[in-house]
C-alpha cells in the first residue's frame, strides 16, 4: 500500500514515549527458526519491465514505488499560483487539468488496457527457478526460514494463482519439506486467500494474515466511487502525528513547514475555522469529482484489478458505476474479473476462513492499529494503521473511534457474556467479534508500512507453536505495544504507552473551546442536511 500513501505524503511514525512494562523475547529480533517453511506473500512494490530485444529490461515507471514527498511539494511550490487561482475564482479547471499530468506522468505508464491486463509486454521483474530459491534473510540471523513471493501487484490476485503455486512447489522442492505455512501481508493477503480457496492444499499447515487489506483498505474505495470526505478533526490530528516533510516557500516573507501548518490549524480549529474550510473543500469536491475521477484515477490507478481487489464492499458498485459508467461494454472483462474476485473471495472471507479451519490449516491474524487514516476518509476517525480499519483487517473485530474508549455499558456487558478477556487494556479494540478471536494478534503503535523485525519473531512464534492462543499466551499476549525507539514489542499496558494521538487526544479533553465543538457540529450538519435537500447529489 506504499503507493496510495505516497501519493499523499511519505509517513514517519514519530511514537517515542516509553513506559515501563516488561518485555518478550520479540526483543531480540530475528531468534526464531520455523519448524517448516513460510512463504511469504509481500504486499506492493515489486517492479514491472518491458524485455527489450537487446535483452535489457525497460522499467516501467509508478511500479517500484519510487515515488516521494519531495515530489509532491515541489509540484505544489512550482504551481501555487494555479492553486491560489482556483482559490479565488471557483474554476478549477486548471487545477484539475495539473493533476491529471501530475497522476498521468506519475503512474500512466503502469496502467493496464480495459481486460486487466498489460498493453506493453510489461512484467513482473521477479524470477525463481529451482538454483534461486533461497531464505529471505532479515536482520541478525540468517537462518530465518522464510522464502519471499513477489508477483505483479497490477494484476487480479486469480492472476497470481499460477505463479505462485509454481513457488509453492520450488520452495518444497528445495528445502525437501511436506509441509509450509504461507503469510500474506497487504495485498498479499488478497492472494493467500485467494490461494486456499483455489487449491485447498492440504500441505499447507498455517495461514497468515499480516496487515491485510483482504477486506478493503483506504482510501482506494473511497476515490473510485467519488466518496472522499475530509473530517476537521481528523486534519488536525493528521497533521499532529505525521511528518510531512513540508517546506514551501509561498512567497519571501513566508515558509509553509509541518510546525507553521500545525499551528496555523490548531489556531484555525479553535475559532471552528477548519470546520468551515473543509465544508468548502468538500462542497468544492462533489462539484468536480466526477472530471476529476475521469482525468486523473480511471486512466491510472483504476486499470489495476489489484487495487480493485482491495475496494470495500460498501463502495464496490458505486465505484464501477463512476469509473465504467457508459463503456459497461468495453469493460465487460474487467468488469468481470474484478467481479469474481469481489463476490466469491472478498465477500465470501470469512467463509473461506472457516473452511481453512475446518480442514486443519492453522489461521491467525496481526493487525496494527493506533493511528487514523488519511483526513480524506469518512471512516478517518476510526482506529487503523493509516491504510487498513481495525474491522477489515481483523475480519470483523470491533473498535472504537479515536479518542474514545468503550463506554462502561458496553463492558459490562462483555462481563455478562465471558468476552472481557478479549478487550484489549486501552479499552478501544474488541477481538471478540472477529472470525478469528483466538487467533489475532493486535500491536498498537506500528504503521501499516512499517514491518519491523521484532514482528518476524511473532510471526515464526505462530507457526512453531502447539496451537495459536492469542487470549491466553504469556509469551505474545494478545495486545502488543511497538516501541519505535528500541524496535521491540512489549505488552499492551492501559496507561503506560501513549502515541501521538493519545498525546492529542489529552491536549484537545483540556481545551474549552473544543469541549463546545459538539454544539457547533450540531449546526453543521443542520446546515449540510439543508444542503443536502437543494443539491441532492452532495456528499458533505
Amino acid at each position: 500500500m506504499k503507493l496510495l500513501k505516497k501519493t499523499v505524503c511519505v509517513f514517519t511514525a514519530i511514537c517515542l514515549v516509553i513506559g515501563s512494562v516488561f518485555c518478550f523475547p520479540a526483543s531480540a529480533a530475528g531468534t526464531y527458526s520455523s519448524k517448516v517453511p513460510i512463504i511469504y506473500v509481500h504486499g506492493q512494490g515489486t517492479p514491472s519491465g518491458v524485455r527489450q530485444e537487446d535483452g535489457t529490461v525497460k522499467m516501467v515507471k509508478g511500479t517500484d514505488m519510487s515515488f516521494n514527498s519531495e515530489i509532491i511539494t515541489g509540484v505544489i511550490s512550482e504551481n501555487k499560483d494555479i492553486i491560489l487561482e482556483a482559490i479565488k475564482t471557483q474554476d478549477w479547471s486548471d487545477f484539475i487539468d495539473l493533476v491529471a499530468d501530475f497522476m498521468i506522468d506519475s503512474f500512466g505508464e503502469a496502467a493496464l488496457g480495459p481486460d486487466g491486463y498489460p498493453t506493453d509486454g510489461s512484467e513482473v521483474m521477479f524470477s525463481f527457478d529451482r538454483g534461486s530459491i533461497a531464505p529471505t534473510f532479515y536482520g541478525v540471523n540468517d537462518s530465518l526460514n522464510r522464502y519471499s513471493f513477489f508477483y505483479d501487484w497490477r494484476l487480479d490476485p486469480t492472476d497470481n494463482m499460477a505463479r505462485l503455486r509454481e513457488y509453492v512447489e520450488l520452495v518444497l522442492e528445495v528445502t525437501g519439506s511436506e509441509k509450509y505455512a504461507m503469510i500474506g501481508r497487504c495485498e498479499g493477503a488478497c492472494l493467500a486467500l485467494t490461494y486456499w480457496e483455489t487449491y485447498h492444499d492440504e500441505r499447507m499447515t498455517d495461514l497468515i494474515f499480516y496487515a491485510s487489506a483482504a477486506k478493503g483498505a483506504m482510501p482506494i474505495g473511497e476515490a473510485f466511487s467519488g466518496n472522499l470526505h475530509i473530517d476537521p478533526d481528523s486534519v488536525e490530528r493528521y497533521i499532529y502525528e505525521t511528518d510531512l516533510g513540508l517546506n514551501v516557500e509561498v512567497n519571501e516573507n513566508f515558509t509553509l513547514t509541518d510546525d507553521v501548518l500545525s499551528d496555523i490549524l490548531r489556531t484555525v480549529s479553535n475559532m471552528y475555522g477548519l470546520d468551515y474550510a473543509c465544508w468548502a473543500i468538500n462542497n468544492v469536491y462533489v462539484q468536480i469529482y466526477e472530471e476529476v475521477t475521469r482525468k486523473t484515477v480511471k486512466p491510472t490507478l483504476a486499470t489495476f484489478p489489484g487495487y480493485w481487489a482491495m475496494c470495500e464492499d460498501k463502495y464496490y458498485e458505486d465505484a464501477k458505476k463512476v469509473i465504467f459508467g457508459g463503456e459497461e461494454e468495453k469493460y465487460a472483462e474487467f468488469i468481470k474479473k474484478i467481479d469474481n474476485y469481489h463476490y466469491n473471495i472478498m465477500n465470501r472471507a470469512e467463509e473461506i476462513i472457516k473452511n481453512a479451519q475446518d480442514s486443519g490449516v492453522r489461521v491467525s491474524d496481526i493487525v496494527k492499529y493506533g493511528f487514523q487514516s488519511f483526513p480524506v476518509t469518512a471512516d478517518s476517525n476510526l482506529q487503523s494503521d493509516q491504510m487498513v480499519k481495525v474491522n477489515c483487517a481483523g475480519f470483523g473485530a470491533g473498535c472504537t473511534k479515536i479518542g474514545e474508549t468503550f463506554s462502561s455499558s458496553y463492558l459490562k456487558m462483555t462481563m455478562g457474556d465471558g468476552s472481557l478477556k478479549y478487550i484489549s487494556p486501552d479499552l478501544t479494540i474488541d477481538a471478540y467479534k472477529s472470525v478469528l478471536k483466538d487467533s489475532t494478534w493486535f500491536i498498537k503503535n506500528l504503521l501499516h508500512t512499517d514491518f519491523p523485525d521484532c514482528v518476524d519473531d511473532l510471526i515464526f512464534h505462530i507457526v512453531n507453536s502447539e496451537k495459536p492462543d492469542a487470549p491466553n499466551d504469556t509469551e505474545y499476549p494478545q495486545y502488543l505495544f511497538y516501541d519505535k525507539e528500541s524496535g521491540t514489542l512489549t505488552k499492551l499496558a492501559s496507561t503506560e504507552k501513549k502515541t501521538k494521538i493519545d498525546e492529542f487526544n489529552e491536549i484537545n479533553r483540556q481545551d474549552f473551546a473544543r469541549k463546545m465543538k459538539p454544539i457547533f457540529k450540531i449546526f453543521y450538519h443542520v446546515v449540510v442536511l439543508i444542503l443536502k435537500i437543494f443539491t441532492p447529489r452532495a456528499r458533505v
